[in-house]
């Protein structure tokens, strides 16, 4: 049995309890706050329902589920290692010869459970919930999307640009092909089948002098130069995507060096932040364990908040140095895991 002793099943237990009680309350804040805000919005529509808006907060659920996971788990370690204490059995237990080391353990244990369901969360759960919030949103909640154009790389050099995708039709809305800086097509739609990019109402450009002058147009175009990769969908968006699809997509051969950084970053990004409970334990464990008198257990629930927002926020800025190709991906993503790691690390070694 993993957990032999009746005090580890009794951590283990209370821990358990806590990070489920602690998931609820705070989904639920999170359900009252976004209510408020869209409720009005959502029930306007004429196609709203109670089955839809349920389905509505259980994609939600799952979008914020690793963020939640996590910091659920750290007011969790405080709120059991602080009432030891108070109750004096973290000093029974230590009278007893077990050592600080192993007293962590049922905490170790929890925290590789919440990491495997992070990972699978971002494997299934988590991209079709983001697809399908981002569907509501735009259907039901009127949200305006930026008017930034979309950009896919082909292995040619090419650019496929596009306003909108539609993930129901697989089309995509006001496009250009641009071949190169000369030549340029575009497509008022543009669809896809196993086979073929086929466009409608498509207008042919060509550079002359300083303008682009048209050429050609056609009512239906096949576009013969368009290859995708058929098994991957080239145009959700990366943070929409798999764990295996990143993967995939990575040792494609029909991307360029740009998309293939920034898949890098998403790849790396996804792994890296289901080990944050792992981390937890490393950071938060010692200076509970080693509780003193003349210590608040105030100030360390505060600085183990702030800690938790301050690690989230540089993890966001590398993701998004990494997509700017600042440095490789897989270093820049890497690199707080394994600095923060080594530090707390050491600290954890100590006790």
């Amino acid at each position: 049995m993993i957990l032999s002793k009746i005090w580890e099943r009794k951590i283990f237990l209370s821990t358990i309890k806590l990070v489920l009680f602690f998931l609820f309350a705070i989904f639920l804040i999170v359900i009252v706050i976004d209510f408020s805000v869209h409720g009005a919005k959502i029930f306007a529509h004429s196609k709203t329902s109670i089955s839809l808006i349920l389905k509505y907060y259980f994609n939600l659920f799952f979008i914020q589920l690793n963020l939640f996971l996590a910091l659920t788990f750290l007011l969790a370690i405080i709120k059991v290692l602080s009432d030891m204490n108070i109750h004096h059995e973290l000093t029974a237990l230590r009278m007893a010869a077990i050592s600080a080391k192993k007293l962590s353990r049922p905490f170790f244990i929890i925290a590789i459970f919440i990491s495997i369901i992070s990972f699978v969360n971002f494997q299934y759960f988590y991209p079709k919930s983001l697809s399908f919030k981002d569907n509501f949103k735009e259907k039901y909640l009127k949200k305006t999307k930026s008017n930034k154009p979309n950009v896919i790389y082909l292995e040619d050099g090419a650019k496929l640009v596009y306003q909108k995708y539609d993930q129901l039709q697989n089309k995509l809305f006001d496009a250009y092909f641009i071949k190169n800086s000369s030549d340029i097509w575009h497509a008022k739609y543009l669809s896809f089948n196993e086979n073929e990019a086929i466009g409608k109402y498509v207008d042919h450009l060509n550079r002359k002098d300083k303008s682009f002058e048209k050429i050609e147009s056609y009512q239906s175009y096949t576009f013969k130069d368009i290859k995708l990769d058929k098994n991957i969908n080239m145009f959700e968006p990366l943070e929409n995507r798999s764990i295996t699809n990143l993967f995939k997509q990575n040792t494609s051969k029909n991307i360029c060096l740009k998309e293939k950084n920034e898949i890098l970053s998403y790849l790396n990004y996804k792994l890296a932040m289901p080990l944050v409970s792992l981390i937890i334990v490393l950071a938060i464990f010692p200076p509970l364990i080693t509780f003193s008198k003349n210590i608040s257990i105030f100030f360390i629930s505060t600085f183990a908040l702030f800690g938790f927002i301050i690690f989230h926020t540089i993890m966001d800025s590398t993701l998004i140095l990494a997509e700017n190709a600042a440095k490789a991906p897989y270093i820049i993503l890497w690199l707080p895991i394994i600095i923060i790691s080594l530090i707390f690390g050491r600290r954890f070694q100590k006790i």
